[in-house]
């Protein structure tokens, strides 16, 4: 799994360690903000859970760069980065107030986290090639893992946009549903450039899609949090009358 020298020092810089430990960073600051106002708004903690497992994700990175145990934090990152698929079918559910694959979802989720902490060999720990982090996953648990991060991704689009579509009346909603598609569209689509461009970052697919992901942080933090709460804040409002 180790990259050779030209390919190590010609990609991707923006993904070096120093930019882990500044992304872990922003993405802690950013949930601690997010805590702070969703507490106020007496709202669910959907969006910091995202942000703080987004963070796990580029301090194992780091950790992993820095010569610290390649096994467990591989592990740990994997961890928390299965989550965020759910947890943006979540956002999405509680919005259109439909969960009919949220429990779905949530299944398959724990049964990643299971057989990469506890099947051995699925995961054998991990490479830093100085750029981005590879992650050294049995072929075939890899095979199912992309299907089900980028089939839950597309999924959440897709919901978002039937979201749009179906109510017309709560403006609210609506606007927290297209800055959540815009979202994951601001990750999605620089890693697919960069896929088909750089084709040696198609062996760091997870490490390179966080890295972009920070953009989504930032659009979570100021765009999407703000609208989310009072959408529930409302929602408990009319629960209550």
């Amino acid at each position: 799994m180790e990259l050779k020298p030209t390919e190590k020092s010609t990609t991707l810089f923006c993904f070096s360690p120093p930019i882990m430990i500044a992304t872990f960073i922003i993405e802690i600051i950013l949930a601690v903000y997010v805590f702070i106002k969703s507490k106020k708004a007496k709202s669910d903690l959907g969006i910091v859970l995202l942000l703080v497992f987004l963070a796990i994700f580029q301090l194992s990175e780091f950790l992993i760069c820095g010569g610290r145990d390649p096994l467990l934090w591989s592990r740990v990152g994997l961890f928390a980065i299965t989550f965020l698929p759910v947890l943006g079918l979540y956002l999405v559910s509680k919005l259109k107030k439909d969960t009919h694959l949220l429990k779905f979802g949530i299944f398959v989720a724990i049964a990643f986290v299971i057989f990469f902490i506890f099947m051995p060999q699925t995961i054998n720990g991990a490479t830093c090639s100085g750029n981005y982090v590879i992650f050294d996953i049995k072929p075939n648990v890899h095979s199912l893992y992309g299907y089900y991060y980028f089939g839950f991704l597309l999924l959440g689009i897709w919901e978002a946009l039937s979201g749009i579509r179906v109510d017309k009346r709560k403006k609210m909603s609506k606007k927290a549903l297209f800055w959540f598609i815009i979202g994951y569209l601001s990750f999605i689509l620089p890693l697919t450039l960069v896929y088909f461009l750089i084709p040696v970052t198609r062996i760091a697919i997870a490490s390179v899609m966080c890295g972009f992901a920070v953009i989504f942080a930032f659009i979570l933090a100021f765009k999407i949090a703000p609208v989310y709460h009072e959408c529930v804040k409302r929602e408990i409002k009319d629960e209550k009358a």
